[in-house]
C-alpha cells in the first residue's frame, strides 16, 4: 500500500478534475447556500456580488479553482518546495475547496487566492535580492486587491515579516513596500475617485462574539477543524523534515507555515467571514500536506492519508444532505 498514485499516477490529474467537476455539481444540485462575506470594497464590489448563483457562476470560479491548483504544481517546479515531482499539492486543493460548498461560488477568498498565488512567485523571486522592486509590486498588488476585498490589508504585516524570512528585509525593500502599498490609493484618491473616509474600511472590523455552544451539527465547522488540525500535524512535520535542507527551501516552506498559521487566526478572529480565509488557508495547507506525504512514505502515513481523505469525503457527504 503507497501514495504512487496519488503522487505521480498517469491520469491522477486527470480523475482528480472530474472528481472535482462532479463535486461542484452535485453542490449545484443539493446545495444553494449563497456567500456569506462583506459585499463591498474600496471601489468595487465583493467578487459574490460579480454574478448571480448561476451555472456560468460555477464554471468560472471551477476554471479559477483549478488555475490555483496547477499554479501550485508550477510553484514547486520552479522553486522546488517539495523537491520531488508530487500532484499531491493539485489533488488537496481541490479537495479542500470542494468540501466547502460556498466556494464552489465565486467569492472574495478564491479571488484573493489567485492574488495570493502571483504574490508567492514574486516573493520566492526576491530572496535574498537587495532591490525595491519585487516589494514594490508585492504591496501594490495587495494595495489594488483592497479595492474590492479590503481584508487583503490584513496580510501586509505577514509579508513584512516574510521579508525576513527569505533575507529579503532591508532599507529598499521597506521603502519599496511603502511606495507599492500608497502609490494607487495616492492616485485614486487624489483624482478623487475614492474619498478618503471610505480607506476606513481597511481597519480591522473583527466582531469577537465568543457562541455559547459551538456549531457540532454543521459539517462545515468540522471540515474547518479537520483542515486546522492537518495543518497544524503537516507544519510541524515539515519543521523536522526540513532541519537538513538548503537554507533556501528552508525559507520558502518556512513562509507557507506562517501563511498558515497567520490565515488560521485570521480565520479565527473574524470566523463570520471565513470564505475570506478559508481559500488561502486551503492553498497553504494543500503544500503543507504535500510535502509531508510525499517525502513520508511510511506504512503510518499512508494510513494516515486514506483517513484524511475517508473523513473529507464523509463530510462532503454530509453536506449535501438536507438539513
Amino acid at each position: 500500500m503507497n501514495l504512487k498514485l496519488f503522487i505521480n499516477g498517469k491520469y491522477t490529474s486527470v480523475w482528480v478534475i472530474i472528481l472535482y467537476l462532479t463535486g461542484v455539481y452535485l453542490t449545484s444540485l443539493f446545495i444553494t447556500l449563497p456567500v456569506d462575506e462583506p459585499p463591498t470594497g474600496l471601489l468595487f464590489p465583493g467578487a459574490s456580488q460579480w454574478l448571480p448563483p448561476t451555472l456560468l457562476n460555477r464554471v468560472l470560479n471551477s476554471i479559477l479553482i483549478l488555475g490555483i491548483a496547477i499554479g501550485l504544481l508550477r510553484i514547486n517546479n520552479l522553486f522546488s518546495l517539495i523537491q520531488k515531482h508530487t500532484l499531491l499539492p493539485f489533488f488537496f486543493f481541490l479537495l479542500f475547496e470542494l468540501c466547502t460548498p460556498s466556494l464552489s461560488l465565486l467569492c472574495n477568498g478564491n479571488i484573493t487566492t489567485v492574488i495570493f498565488l502571483l504574490i508567492l512567485f514574486i516573493f520566492f523571486y526576491a530572496y535574498q535580492q537587495n532591490r525595491a522592486q519585487p516589494a514594490f509590486f508585492i504591496m501594490g498588488i495587495i494595495s489594488v486587491g483592497t479595492l474590492f476585498c479590503p481584508s487583503l490589508f490584513y496580510y501586509i504585516p505577514l509579508f513584512i515579516l516574510g521579508f525576513l524570512q527569505i533575507r529579503y528585509f532591508s532599507v529598499k525593500s521597506l521603502l519599496g513596500a511603502l511606495l507599492g502599498f500608497i502609490t494607487p490609493f495616492w492616485i485614486l484618491v487624489g483624482m478623487d475617485i475614492i474619498p478618503f473616509s471610505r480607506l476606513s474600511l481597511l481597519l480591522p472590523d473583527f466582531i469577537v462574539d465568543i457562541p455559547d455552544t459551538l456549531p457540532y451539527d454543521n459539517p462545515q465547522f468540522w471540515i474547518i477543524v479537520l483542515t486546522a488540525l492537518l495543518g497544524l500535524f503537516s507544519g510541524t512535520t515539515m519543521l523536522y523534515a526540513l532541519f537538513n535542507e538548503k537554507r533556501q527551501i528552508r525559507a520558502y516552506n518556512g513562509f507557507i507555515n506562517l501563511l498558515a498559521i497567520y490565515t488560521t487566526i485570521l480565520l479565527i478572529l473574524d470566523y463570520r467571514n471565513y470564505t475570506l480565509y478559508l481559500p488561502t488557508l486551503n492553498l497553504a495547507i494543500a503544500m503543507q500536506s504535500a510535502f509531508v506525504f510525499t517525502m513520508n512514505g511510511k506504512r503510518a502515513m499512508v494510513i494516515s492519508f486514506y483517513l484524511i481523505l475517508t473523513l473529507y469525503i464523509g463530510l462532503f457527504i454530509w453536506n449535501l444532505l438536507p438539513i
